[in-house]
């Protein structure tokens, strides 16, 4: 999960400089005015949202090798605290992006139980549940980025 965690190191930051993906022909074409909103929910601290999930990630990655159990409890009770708080937040103003954010924190509520439950239990099918739905999570959250990448300008 390492990896994985740090290649999304930036993933919705202002100062984002990776190549943009062409915009799929599945997206429909936001207008102006759903721009703008979008560019004030990244600008009004959703960009924050995405970098304080990129370093829970991180911080229960460097928990999990070696295992750290009472550094893993820590984690995974941010990254589930982190979660719920971002679940009661406003939608990303971009069905498209939305609905990938609710995929990844549905996913990533699932990584930080299996990962709470492993920590308690030093279960390793606990620590591989937690870390395929983290991956599960990361790839929704990647999405997420480059959608945001993609419709707005830097």
């Amino acid at each position: 999960t390492a990896a994985l965690a740090l290649s999304l190191t930036g993933c919705g930051s202002q100062g984002d400089t990776k190549a943009k993906a062409a915009p799929s022909s599945e997206s429909a074409s936001p207008t102006p005015d759903a721009v703008d909103q979008l560019i004030e929910w990244r600008d009004g601290g959703g960009s924050e949202t995405l970098d304080t999930f990129l370093q829970d990630l991180a911080v229960v990655d460097e928990a999990s090798d070696p295992v750290d159990l009472g550094g893993l409890r820590d984690a995974c009770a941010d990254l589930t605290a982190h979660v719920e708080t971002a679940q009661l937040e406003d939608p990303i103003p971009d069905e498209t992006a939305n609905n990938s954010w609710k995929l990844a924190l549905e996913h990533f509520a699932a990584s930080a139980t299996a990962c709470t439950n492993g920590a308690v239990s030093d279960s390793q099918d606990d620590f591989d549940l937690m870390a395929s739905e983290m991956d599960i999570g990361i790839r929704h959250m990647t999405a997420v980025g480059d959608r945001i990448g993609e419709l707005t300008p830097e």
